[in-house]
């Protein structure tokens, strides 16, 4: 019975028991025949009476009411104080939607999950929304509107993300009950809330655990802290062949391949009770009995009473890196053409050989073989044919040598030979000779018969020997001793060859310092007609002013300008000097018609040199006719199709051009009568058996003719007696060169000669 009911009903009461009262003791008082007076009096008693009976009876009533009341609000408060409490230690908040008028109410914790106070916060629906994640609105707009168009007190429970006061979001879960009024219509709407933030990372953290527990390739196993497998990854599967069904409840020892002692595993788990953790590799058998390497990290998980509640082991099979470590030591220590070991193997086992050679007192040797022009094989055939032929010389000398003798390629077409049982210098000869017999047949390759030789340098090595480098840089000297005596053929080393080795090394620094520091000097040699031994002109010769050595031959120093790479530089620096000088000439009155200058090999194979002329000739202001460059024989024909190209550019630019060194080479006839030179210069090695050796003069006969017929002027090098130049002009050789007529001299002291 509600309220109203009850208040109807005591009205009702209370009306029929006053109206009674009144009929019943009126005619009680009428029945007794008083007088007025004694009627008034008792009416008047009868009113106070009945005035004091119920206004007693409403006082109990009310007091009992207030009593009720108190007795409720009490209940409730207590209610609401637990309420509030139980929200507190829960993190929640509450709110209240009033759907008519769209405000809310909210409890202090509900601010609070927002970092906000009620003030802040305020009452607004509007407001609230605007809190709201933009992508969290819609769904919530949606889920308001499904629960309003059934309207029944039905639960509410949405999940949406609202913008704390520090600018984050907080997911926060929501529920409540829609309330609905007598009508049946809904009225509001209200519940709890609770910041689910920090659940809802821990479940995508496990989420993400749980997909990267399934989809690494690493095994993963589990085991109580009885060491029974209670879990594992498909990994795990993968890896050992062995399914999770099969596993659970065994223990890891199953897997076990009996490569490992006891005292492996008793060292594994004392770190494991000691750290917590162990890692290495251990060597493990799957199912189908392989053992197979893995590398494998255990750790143990406590619970929150520091006991060990379970084992996790992590594990990847490395089978495939023990085959790749394999194949990658092999390729760094072999080379992958002809298969056999390469320098760093090679330095190693020398290395080992020195160590047992002092330890044992034994000695030994090192053979450097290099393959003689092998780079005109290369550069005819192509590199397929040359690396085909690195490739069978190095199986023919494999079968022919001992198996205790380690047979090496060092690179390019340099071979290296250890024998750590060569006790003499005879023993190492008989190697060298028995390697150039080996080479001496031919190579049949790609149906192509090719020749081969070598050079070959011989360090021998005892107890007393240093180092490997100074092994090694031993036999590099003999090497180059067998390569500079003619090659095809071998050398032992000598001590002087280190100290010739270093001389060269101080040498070419000491010309680049030269280069650097203005010491070079040009010197000129006359050129002479013979038929009136009138000075034509001047050949330009490079010479060096050491400040210590005084001037340094050119024998000694240009060879090793030509190794170093130097000589270009000092081609460029003698040929801009040069023209210098002969523009001076010129404007002086000297009757020289033209200078000559040699262009090295190296420089003239880089097939820039018309550039350089042009460039050299346009600084100088020099007449190309004036300027004379002499090439090789050698330079032309190591690669004659550039070099015609090349010297029909410097043609075409004016200057004249000389066939140096001519009948020392290989020149051929067909393509000498294309080249666009003017001159031919005899090599002095054939004037200098004149005029008594006949060979001499037929040869220098045959080239006076053969320049004469294709309209060249031919010169002869190296006159240095009367008897010469009598014969010469007989042949009718056009002009002359040597120290007869003079030597390489200073520019000012040329101009004397010339005057005189």
């Amino acid at each position: 019975m509600n309220l109203s009911q009850s208040a109807w009903r005591l009205t009702l009461i209370y009306l029929l028991a006053a109206g009674s009262w009144v009929l019943f003791s009126d005619a009680m008082l009428a029945s007794l025949g008083l007088s007025i007076e004694q009627l008034e009096r008792l009416q008047l008693a009868k009113g106070l009476g009945f005035v004091l009976l119920t206004g007693m009876l409403l006082y109990g009533i009310l007091h009992t009411y207030q009593y009720q009341q108190r007795l409720a609000n009490r209940a409730l408060h207590n209610s609401e104080r637990r309420l509030q409490r139980a929200l507190q230690a829960a993190g929640d908040g509450t709110w209240d939607l009033h759907l008519g008028s769209e405000t809310l109410q909210f409890s202090a914790g509900y601010a609070e999950l927002l970092g906000l106070s009620l003030a802040e916060l305020g009452n607004s629906h509007k407001h609230w929304l605007s809190l709201l994640h933009p992508e969290d609105r819609e769904l919530y707009q949606y889920n308001l509107r499904q629960l309003l168009s059934a309207p029944t007190a039905q639960p509410y429970d949405v999940t949406y993300r609202m913008r704390h006061k520090d600018g984050s979001y907080r997911w926060i879960q929501a529920r409540g009950q829609l309330l609905v009024d007598d009508s049946g219509h809904p009225e509001r709407l209200t519940g709890t809330a609770s910041d689910i933030t920090q659940r809802r990372n821990d479940e995508d953290s496990l989420r993400q655990a749980a997909a990267v527990f399934d989809a690494t390739q690493e095994g993963v196993l589990v085991t109580d802290a009885q060491q029974r497998i209670v879990h594992s990854n498909p990994a795990f599967s993968r890896i050992t062949g062995y399914s999770q069904e099969e596993i659970i409840g065994l223990q890891p020892s199953l897997l076990k391949s009996g490569r490992h002692d006891a005292a492996f595993y008793h060292s594994m788990w004392q770190a494991l009770e000691n750290r917590g953790a162990w890692s290495g590799e251990v060597w493990n058998r799957r199912k189908n009995g392989e053992v197979y390497p893995q590398w494998q990290n255990i750790r143990a998980i406590r619970d929150d009473k520091g006991e060990i509640s379970h084992f996790v082991a992590v594990f990847s099979d490395i089978s495939a890196l023990k085959r790749s470590q394999r194949e990658l030591d092999y390729l760094a220590h072999h080379d992958p053409l002809s298969n056999l070991p390469n320098r760093l193997l090679f330095t190693e086992r020398v290395e080992h050989a020195l160590e047992r050679a002092k330890r044992d007192d034994r000695r030994g040797a090192v053979l450097l073989v290099d393959l003689d022009h092998f780079k005109h094989i290369n550069e005819s055939l192509g590199h397929n044919i040359g690396d085909l032929l690195l490739k069978e010389v190095g199986e023919r000398l494999a079968l022919q040598l001992s198996p205790g003798i380690t047979l090496a390629r060092l690179g390019g077409d340099e071979f290296g030979l250890l024998c750590e049982d060569c006790t003499s210098a005879e023993s190492a000869t008989g190697m060298a000779q028995l390697v150039m017999s080996c080479l001496k047949q031919p190579f049949n390759v790609m149906g192509q018969e090719l020749f081969i030789s070598a050079s070959i340098g011989i360090s021998l090595f005892d107890c007393d020997s240093q180092d490997v480098a100074q092994v090694l840089r031993n036999v590099d000297s003999a090497l180059f001793k067998a390569k500079s005596s003619g090659r095809e053929g071998y050398a032992f080393y000598t001590e002087e060859l280190t100290q010739y080795a270093r001389q060269r090394v101080e040498l070419v620094s000491a010309l680049r310092h030269a280069l650097e520091h203005d010491e070079l000097r040009v010197y000129y040699q006359p050129l002479i007609c013979l038929k009136d031994q009138r000075m034509i002109g001047a050949e330009a010769l490079v010479r060096w002013q050491h400040p210590q050595r005084g001037l340094v031959p050119p024998g000694e120093f240009i060879p090793i300008a030509e190794e170093s790479g130097l000589i270009g530089a000092i081609d460029a620096w003698v040929l801009e000097h040069a023209c210098r000088q002969m523009v001076a000439w010129q404007a002086a009155g000297t009757p020289l018609r033209f200078v000559a200058v040699n262009v090295s090999s190296r420089m003239f194979s880089r097939g820039e040199l018309d550039l350089r002329v042009a460039r050299i000739l346009a600084e100088t202001g020099l007449d190309p006719a004036l300027l004379e460059l002499e090439v090789t024989e050698s330079a032309v024909m190591d690669n004659p199709d550039a070099a015609l190209a090349l010297l029909g550019r410097l043609r075409e630019l004016g200057v004249r051009l000389a066939i140096d060194d001519f009948g020392t080479g290989y020149s051929s006839l067909a393509r000498l009568k294309r080249m666009p030179v003017h001159k031919l210069k005899l090599d002095q090695s054939f004037v200098r058996g004149l005029p008594h050796d006949q060979n001499d003069v037929a040869i220098t006969r045959a080239v006076i003719a053969l320049g004469h017929s294709l309209g060249l002027k031919v010169l002869a090098e190296g006159i240095e007696q009367a008897e010469q130049v009598e014969l010469l002009l007989a042949l009718g050789c056009d002009h002359a060169q040597g120290y007869y007529f003079g030597r390489p001299q200073p520019a000012g002291e040329l101009l004397n000669l010339s005057s005189a």
